[in-house]
């Protein structure tokens, strides 16, 4: 490195040497040194319109990507904060992404100066993994590798360096601590010889064995494992929102998403042992209720997170081990055991895979001329897809019609709404995704709410050129909310859950894409595959019937009428 070899140069060539091809960013004059740099070493930036939606296309990007990370940089005071969503998201669901922020000069500090004034490193403490302050030139090789490694190694999860404008723009001598030219890659813990044994005696005796996966057995890779171990083994496989597509759709052992389990639950067919495989307790596997875990099964969990183990009921076996390095060792010692026959068992949960087909599926598509039936509309528009979309799905109750339909293309393909609950995703994610997988279309199902959160990246995705399309669901309302108090309050009690039925189609179209409304059945498939082959970025705007309502939804929100509770919506209720 020369004396004229600037930090933000110098951040650059780290990157670079630890594989990134691609930083998800939003210009700010404290970046400068570094944004200038990045085509010297073939790093494409990708500029947003809002940080949110920067922070959540690296998130996407680290799902749905080879790197296994992703990278946004965005600058000081309002470009942090307006990151500080996507920061959260990340880490609530655990997702393995490095973030660069700028700030003000480090002699400027306590001079109210420009974007400063508070400290970006104890807002973002609570929400990372781990948040530095790079002080000095030297030190911002080894800082950023030790970054990268602290977001992927055990529970995966965000990372911030903040790195003042004077660090970005000194020259530097040399490096304290040069890296190499990948990170270092932590060894992955395996399960003992007896835990394997233990679990697959657990599993052998079973009558309805499950293995539910989720985010961990994406980012532990163990597709082909988990796979392989279904496959000698015949247990079922379903997945989590998070780890949709974990095996391939038509494989005979994967039974889809969780809601097929629930059902068989609900009918009388629980699963008696289940591997909850790197897929951690809480909203997404029905909290305390038993819905989806009966409280009476056995329970093996493998997680690479020991603090997540047991987390809401005790379980019977615990595994601190990668999901990938656990189903190698089950694949190995399966293959020399005899398993029952899970014939009948896979048909019960198959049966239950698509479960609002009983119940919608002799309803109109069309409720009244020129409003669509939300299911049809939904199921219509997913069906049209090419096999290897990537889907991303983003709202309330528009999120649960797509996700009783949706098909994923592969683990880390499928993408929605996470822990955080945070609406208006779906552009970043979409944008991240179609970076990641230049050579796969990606389709969003979004609501009208959602969608307007992050309308004005639209621009971002014509300017790149990428292949997205926007299945907007129209309902001109909050839908989620207003069903919620019409449970609650009664339906004469509505407060702020109106919009207006807004033509979104109109601003693609402003914004250099391509759009159109549909009211239609008969429409829809042709609008989607037209947007798909023209791969210009589209926005679909299905005018879908507010008063269908979801069934989920009604669940979430509870029942008012049992006696000697408080309701809760969206929580557990609180008896009295």
């Amino acid at each position: 490195m020369t004396m004229e070899t600037t930090g933000g140069a110098v951040i650059a060539q780290t990157l670079a040497r630890l594989g990134v091809k691609d930083v998800f960013a939003l210009h700010g004059g404290h970046l400068d040194a570094f944004l200038v740099a990045c085509p010297d070493e073939n790093i494409r930036l990708i500029d947003f319109r809002h940080e949110a939606s920067a922070g959540h296309a690296a998130d996407a990007y680290a799902r749905s990507s080879e790197a296994g990370f992703g990278v946004c940089v965005i600058t000081a005071g309002p470009g942090f904060t307006n990151a500080i969503t996507p920061i959260t998201s990340a880490y609530v669901d655990a997702i393995p992404t490095l973030f660069i922020v700028g700030s003000p000069p480090l002699r400027e500090v306590e001079t109210n100066p420009l974007q400063g004034g508070f400290d970006q490193i104890a807002v973002a403490a609570p929400i990372t993994k781990w948040a530095h302050r790079v002080t000095n030139t030297e030190r911002i090789p080894d800082l950023i590798e030790k970054a990268v490694r602290i977001a992927t190694s055990g529970r995966p999860g965000p990372v911030l360096l903040d790195i003042p404008i004077d660090v970005m723009f000194m020259p530097v001598r040399q490096a304290m601590f040069p890296v190499g030219s990948r990170p270092v890659v932590t060894d992955q813990p395996a399960p003992s010889r007896s835990a394997v044994t233990q679990a697959l005696e657990s599993l052998r005796n079973a009558e309805r064995p499950l293995i539910i996966a989720g985010g961990g057995a994406v980012f532990s890779r163990c597709s082909s494992s988990i796979q392989r171990f279904a496959e000698v083994s015949g247990v079922p496989v379903a997945a989590n929102s998070m780890a949709r597509g974990i095996l391939p759709e038509s494989h005979p052992q994967y039974v889809g998403g969780i809601a097929g389990v629930g059902g068989a639950v609900a009918r009388g067919n629980p699963p008696d042992v289940v591997i909850m495989a790197g897929a951690r307790a809480g909203m997404f596997l029905g909290g305390r209720s038993g819905s989806i875990i009966p409280n009476d099964a056995i329970v093996i969990q493998i997680d690479v997170d020991g603090s997540e183990i047991g987390r809401l009921r005790p379980v019977d076996q615990s595994i601190i081990a990668d999901c990938n390095e656990a189903f190698e060792a089950f694949a190995d010692e399966a293959q020399d055991l005899q398993w029952p026959d899970r014939t009948s068992w896979l048909e019960t949960l198959q049966a239950g895979r698509y479960p609002y087909e009983p119940i919608f599926g002799e309803a109109p598509k069309e409720t009244r001329p020129g409003v669509l039936h939300p299911y049809h509309a939904v199921k219509a528009a997913m069906d049209a897809l090419n096999e290897d979309t990537v889907v991303i799905m983003d709202g309330g109750e528009s999120a649960g019609w797509a996700a009783v339909n949706v098909r994923s293309a592969g683990p880390g393909l499928c993408m929605a709404n996470g822990y955080l609950g945070c609406l208006g995703i779906s552009q970043g994610f979409a944008i991240g995704s179609a970076i990641a997988n230049p050579d796969r279309s990606v389709a969003i199902f979004s609501g009208d709410g959602a969608f307007g959160f992050n309308l004005q990246e639209l621009d971002t995705m014509v300017r790149h050129e990428l292949p997205i399309v926007a299945i907007v669901l129209n309902n001109a309302c909050w839908a989620i909310s207003r069903t919620g108090q019409d449970i609650v309050f009664g339906e004469n009690r509505r407060s702020i859950v109106g919009l207006s039925s807004t033509s979104y189609d109109q601003v693609a179209v402003a914004l250099g894409g391509a759009g159109e409304t549909v009211t239609t059945y008969e429409r829809i498939a042709p609008a989607v595959k037209e947007a798909l082959a023209s791969r210009i970025p589209t926005c679909i705007n299905l005018i879908v019937d507010a008063d269908v309502v979801n069934p989920a939804i009604s669940n979430m929100v509870g029942d008012p009428s049992i006696p000697d509770e408080i309701m809760i919506p969206y929580y557990e209720n609180i008896p009295t």
